[in-house]
């Protein structure tokens, strides 16, 4: 059995890069929480037509709940192995505000991550207005502002920066 601290080590050590889990995590997140954007209006006419006792003609919320249920789980795991595997350091001779935003949107990314499918999950299966209200409204456009911030630095350190940063999300660690 390892010592503990050999373990506690490893969550606080930087890796060189992400792994292929992480990065496989990553752009399937991404596509399904462009999938729920683009799916969001029909949900709401579902909300609506549940909580007028109605059916919800044209409007299927199953998709919308199995990848918000999706999302949840896929964040918990790509939490799990972040922690277990670390991420890598920042580029080289940034600014270090830079490295504070980053964990600042990065940290809200993932709190909305859980935050948004909890709060959906609640409103659907409990029937409460509240956190209907609060899921599609503030912590959805929260989401929207921090991944279109998270996409604005990315490409501002690839492009302006050439950091190559997005390499870093598209080729594993070696």
């Amino acid at each position: 059995m390892a010592p503990k601290e050999s373990v506690a080590m490893s969550v606080s050590t930087p890796s060189a890069g992400y792994s292929r889990a992480q990065i496989i995590l990553h752009w399937v997140i991404a596509a399904l929480i462009l999938f729920q954007l683009l799916v969001h209006e029909s949900m709401e006419m579902a909300w609506d037509a549940r909580m007028e006792g109605g059916p919800a003609e044209g409007a299927n919320p199953l998709p919308h709940i199995i990848v918000g249920s999706a999302i949840l789980i896929l964040a918990a795991i790509r939490l799990i192995i972040r922690l277990r595997h670390g991420a890598p350091p920042h580029p080289a001779g940034q600014p270090a505000i830079f490295g504070v935003l980053a964990h600042i949107v990065h940290g809200l990314i993932y709190v909305l991550l859980f935050a948004l499918p909890i709060s959906g999950l609640v409103a659907w299966f409990g029937g409460i207005e509240n956190a209907a209200d609060v899921h599609g409204g503030p912590l959805r456009l929260a989401l929207i502002a921090l991944v279109l911030i998270h996409i604005a630095a990315a490409l501002v350190q690839q492009f302006v920066l050439r950091s190559g940063i997005l390499l870093r999300m598209m080729k594993p660690e070696s």
